[in-house]
């Protein structure tokens, strides 16, 4: 649901996400059921969340100052009510709709989309139908049905162009034009299809310049990368990240192509980069070993690509992220050099993209090499390589080396705030 208040999140925790700053949330990062009744009031009920969306309304817009450029407008459906729950400008919160099969109401919604002109869209899956809403001026209001002729909707997504593409348990997907009128149908030997997400080439914040389109089908077991016109590119199964089983729910692109996927059954958000390859898993579920975030059950998952804000809907309420990083070094290879073999290779793993540099120093703590200028590298396995010379090019004396690479992220206020310092040490022999 919508992520405000309630959980502060421990320091000493992973960090390829972390809470945002103390100012912006009063140190709360996690809204539980608890405190949405309590700001929305008794008749109000955490109900079955599912789909998130988030955009920066254009109409709301100061283009006066860069202060308000960061307050998105979250829409999150509260599918067991038939609601769908918004903030207004992060000051106050609306809800519209309410159980049923007519005009304003919806019977079991599942995903959403919206845009910065107020388009909201929403699957309505026991009615069979995806729905159109527009939000102005602090509210939401019905402007009708799109189809009413879909099986099951599950999920639903919009790319840069107003196009909306839906995925149907039993038809794969649907597109429609920003008229709503249909364009496309197909079903490249999915399987109970259910989140989809898209990012393509021409979207604003799309670094990667690629046009991406995935699909989860198998009832949630399995992830499809597709072209835009709905062939198969490339597939991966809860068994290919060692997975006994999955749930995923889910998914978003941020702005480097990397994919951020819930799964319900392992209380964790997965991620992989634009082709699909593993990167890294966030979090745990309660009472599970280990230092990550809880979540409970997590499903729709918004991300904000300009600033790296990532908002997750849990069975209970939500919670708010930003993007950073996590670092790990893999090792040095070899560990020792000498003369006839000099230098070593740097083996880095990276969780996110960053902002890395690469300093070498002498028994004393002295600076004797800077490897890299700041530059970006990332997300997976990073190799830099090291000569064995000092900045003036002569080969180092023998010794002790210390390795200290710094990494940052490369979003917004995490790229001021935060660093990670990695360090290695290598030996130069005789010989």
């Amino acid at each position: 649901m919508l992520v405000a208040l309630a959980l502060l999140i421990c320091t000493e925790t992973p960090s390829t996400l972390i809470p945002p700053p103390f100012s912006h949330t009063l140190g709360f990062t996690r809204i539980s059921s608890f405190y949405l009744n309590l700001y929305l009031g008794n008749d109000f009920n955490v109900n079955d969340p599912q789909g998130l969306a988030c955009t920066k309304i254009k109409a709301e817009e100061d283009t006066t100052t860069w202060r308000d450029d960061a307050l998105l407008t979250l829409f999150a459906v509260n599918s067991g009510s038939g609601q769908i729950v918004y903030n207004i400008k992060f000051s106050k919160v609306g809800i519209f709709g309410s159980k049923g099969n007519g005009e304003g109401q919806f019977n079991r919604p599942h995903g959403i989309a919206c845009n910065e002109d107020g388009d909201v869209y929403v699957a309505d899956t026991d009615n069979n139908r995806l729905v159109r809403l527009k939000y102005a001026n602090g509210n939401l209001r019905w402007v009708g049905v799109v189809d009413s002729t879909l099986k099951l909707p599950y999920d639903v997504t919009m790319d840069s162009q107003g196009r909306v593409y839906v995925t149907d348990r039993n038809s794969g997907i649907t597109v429609y034009a920003p008229d709503n009128t249909r364009i496309a149908s197909y079903n490249p030997g999915l399987e109970s299809t259910g989140a989809i997400a898209i990012l393509d080439h021409v979207a604003p914040f799309n670094e990667t310049g690629l046009d991406l389109l995935v699909v989860v089908d198998r009832s949630g077991t399995r992830i499809n990368q597709l072209s835009l016109s709905g062939e198969i590119r490339r597939q991966i199964d809860w068994r290919t990240i060692g997975l006994d089983t999955a749930d995923f729910a889910y998914c978003a692109f941020d702005r480097y192509g990397n994919l951020y996927v819930t799964d319900r059954a392992n209380s964790q958000i997965h991620i992989f980069d634009s082709r699909l390859k593993y990167i890294i898993s966030f979090g745990k579920g309660t009472g599970a070993s280990g230092n990550q975030p809880v979540f409970n059950s997590p499903r729709g998952i918004a991300i904000g690509r300009k600033f790296g804000q990532v908002f997750i809907a849990e069975a209970d309420g939500g919670q708010y992220y930003l993007i950073a990083l996590d670092g790990y070094l893999i090792g040095c290879f070899p560990e020792k050099f000498n003369s006839l073999r000099p230098g070593t290779t740097i083996a880095l793993y990276l969780t996110q993209r960053a902002e890395i540099i690469v300093e070498i120093h002498d028994e004393t703590e002295k600076i004797i090499r800077t490897l890299t200028p700041p530059y970006q590298q990332g997300p997976g396995e990073v190799l830099i390589v090291w000569d064995g010379r000092d900045n003036r090019g002569e080969l180092v004396p023998e010794g002790e080396y210390t390795i200290r690479v710094t990494i940052r992220p490369t979003y917004s206020k995490p790229r001021y705030t935060f660093k990670k310092e990695i360090v290695g040490r290598v030996v130069r022999t005789p010989g």
